[in-house]
């Protein structure tokens, strides 16, 4: 049933529903009609023809649509088919298309982790973490090119109000929004890449945080006091862990992952290849003494398992060894430190200073500083072709040489009976020269 009728209020209330849907159009208004559907339902269309094809927009429903604003949506539409010649309603169908096409930010998340676990990114599951805690919950049914550099700013300052009053938040929460904001940026620098957005809100952003750069050595004193305390407070596995981080001078997310199938027994090296180390280079670690107690203390704990120092509390070797031990969990060496400091007697340290600390003494007691960047597998920033890939020296000489200096110096402190008998660094110079082992 079709009928003309004037479009009033008091007219469009009082419309009787049928068993069947009725069409009423606006008089003086040509195409524009009011759906009345048999469940008393009412909404505002228009109808108009593409060339011998009749066309049906609905505008809206009445009453949230008020004729008021339902007619100037009519006029509009019926300008655009009359004096332009378009054609609204494909219009319509091909923008709800494309909104679909768009991404979300937790959507295009797993596109990210995805490609970078291909690329073989070693940080992808801190990165996933981080972003999961911080960034998802406050973005992450937003669409990508919906979010602004002021969502990123309330990420920042959620992060820091987070942070205060948490001790172990390092630098009151500003090296996490460091970190935050830095894979943020790789994300959306991503979604830039491939067309979904066209600038890295990131970009316009003034950042809130700061690096988490220490400077922080241990004195020959510290040294002492570290090496014979560390065992009475922490799990056997992991202060033997802690202990291998300082005598090896590695970082501590390769010695949490270092497995038993890498270690070169014949050659007395620990071999990571590419995909294990940070800058993606091969780097062959010498074992020295010390680092052999270690390895030769810890494998009755874990020679079943896969990792060297695979997760484990047990204060005494199992008679029956666990085959599916994970690595030691990211933060365990930081929480056997942060919680024991005071008891050791050695304050603001955490474990990447001990690596530091092994490769600032053998620079002091002589070494060239060419021997402590060996050993860090720090790269000297030469992006040349022949650096990266002609020259393949491993530097074995080098590290073997910088590896038993560390291991005497390492002598002359911890067989001291206590801290008064340990030398000063002058006479650790004197010591290490007259070993002839610069």
């Amino acid at each position: 049933m079709s009928t003309t009728i004037k479009f009033l209020d008091s007219i469009i209330r009082n419309l009787a529903p049928t068993d069947k849907r009725q069409i009423y159009w606006c008089d003086g208004c040509p195409g524009f009609g009011l759906r009345l559907t048999p469940s008393g339902s009412r909404s505002f269309v228009y109808k108009y023809m593409n060339g011998r094809q009749s066309r049906w927009l609905t505008i809206g429903k009445y009453p949230e649509w008020s004729v008021r604003k339902a007619r100037q949506q009519y006029d509009a539409y019926y300008e655009q088919v009359n004096d332009y010649g378009r054609d609204p309603a494909l219009e319509a169908k091909e923008e709800k298309q494309l909104e679909q096409n768009k991404l979300t930010v937790v959507l295009f998340l797993d596109t990210y982790l995805n490609i970078m676990r291909l690329k073989g990114k070693q940080t992808i599951a801190e990165e996933e973490s981080t972003l999961r805690r911080h960034v998802i919950p406050a973005i992450g049914n937003k669409l990508l090119e919906e979010v602004t550099p002021q969502d990123i700013d309330e990420i920042q300052t959620r992060i820091l109000k987070q942070a205060q009053g948490r001790k172990c938040a390092t630098r009151g929460g500003k090296v996490a929004v460091r970190h935050t904001l830095a894979y943020t940026r790789q994300l959306f620098n991503l979604a830039k890449h491939q067309g979904h957005i066209t600038e890295n809100p990131i970009d316009k952003t003034i950042l809130l945080g700061s690096t988490g750069t220490r400077d922080r050595v241990l004195s020959f004193k510290e040294i002492w006091l570290f090496w014979h305390g560390i065992e009475n407070y922490a799990s056997p596995v992991t202060s033997k862990a802690l202990k291998f981080l300082l005598v090896s001078m590695q970082r501590s997310t390769e010695v949490r992952h270092m497995r038993y199938q890498s270690l070169k027994r014949d050659e007395n090296i620990w071999q990571m290849e590419t995909h294990e180390t940070k800058n993606r280079t091969m780097h062959r670690v010498p074992i020295n003494p010390y680092a052999q107690q270690i390895l030769n203390e810890v494998e009755p704990y874990t020679m079943a398992s896969p990792y060297v120092f695979g997760a484990t509390r047990a204060l005494h070797p199992p008679q029956m060894p666990k085959t599916a031990l994970e690595p030691l969990g990211k933060t365990a060496m930081a929480q056997a430190i942060r919680r024991n400091r005071k008891a050791l007697g050695v304050d603001d340290f955490c474990p990447h200073d001990l690596r530091r600390t092994g490769a600032t003494w053998i620079t002091a007691a002589g070494l060239p500083k060419l021997y402590a960047r060996l050993m860090l597998n720090h790269t000297d920033g030469d992006r040349d072709v022949t650096g990266e890939v002609y020259v393949q020296y491993s530097y074995d000489f080098e590290k073997r040489r910088a590896a038993d200096v560390w291991a005497f110096i390492l002598d002359q402190i911890v067989i001291c009976k206590d801290t008064d008998d340990i030398p000063s660094l002058d006479q650790m110079r004197t010591l290490v020269s007259e070993s002839g082992l610069l």
